[in-house]
């Protein structure tokens, strides 16, 4: 996923001075460039418009590659990302997303019969504004099942004995919805999460790609015009 404007440098020389040649190649990589930037920090207020109070981390998903004199490109696309396809691509393109980080820790390392391909915040889960499970519940769980992918991390016998008004995590073997469940000291039950073994499916909404045209396309004149002017005045 990822949105380039290139321009010819002879239909962007055409019409300058022998001088305004001379400097256009240099005018327009940075004209570019700055386009490029803009577009890549406007997609966070843009996507407060698409998605319900996405997350830092989501308003903060693209970067600029600028361009150069001897290639008049820039492009916006998604932070670098370790390993699999970017979680964003799904709400561009629509289709089925991929496993998160989270749900291949739990399907490796929970013991549960079942498929296990996405999870869900279940009633009892304590969420943040954008509706993810809480940073400090998602540690417990993960720990209280013995899903960290740090083992000294995770929960053990010895640690509930110290702690015993803490609530213990487990996936039940059967008698219970699937998911976390948690199990308070009095005894009270709480699910935490839902496992499901159906692959969760976004339709195309993000509209990245148009956006990113339509402001390097409208912001592009100005920016060159600016740089232009720059490096004609750097010139005398």
């Amino acid at each position: 996923m990822q949105a380039s404007m290139t321009l010819d440098a002879r239909d962007l020389t055409r019409g300058l001075s022998h001088l305004e040649k001379e400097q256009a190649p240099y005018a327009a990589a940075r004209a570019l460039t700055d386009t490029a930037w803009t577009a890549a920090r406007g997609l966070g207020d843009h996507m407060k418009t698409v998605f319900d109070q996405p997350t830092a981390f989501t308003r903060n998903a693209f970067r600029a590659q600028g361009a150069t004199k001897s290639k008049l490109e820039a492009t916006v696309l998604p932070k670098d990302r370790q390993g699999g396809r970017h979680y964003l691509f799904a709400q561009e393109d629509g289709g089925p997303r991929p496993q998160t980080g989270i749900e291949k820790l739990l399907a490796r390392n929970v013991a549960f019969e079942g498929v296990l391909q996405t999870v869900i915040p279940a009633q009892d889960a304590r969420l943040t504004k954008a509706g993810n499970l809480s940073p400090g519940q998602l540690q417990q769980v993960l720990s209280g099942v013995g899903a960290q992918r740090d083992r000294t991390s995770n929960t053990t016998a010895a640690s509930r004995r110290r702690r015993p008004s803490r609530d213990v995590f487990f996936v039940p073997r059967a008698g219970l919805a699937p998911g976390v469940f948690a199990r308070s000291p009095s005894g009270r039950l709480k699910m935490i999460l839902a496992f499901t073994d159906r692959v969760a499916r976004y339709n195309p909404r993000l509209g990245f790609e148009d956006y990113v045209i339509e402001v390097m396309a409208d912001e592009f004149p100005e920016a060159f015009a600016k740089w232009l002017d720059r490096a004609m005045r750097s010139r005398k």
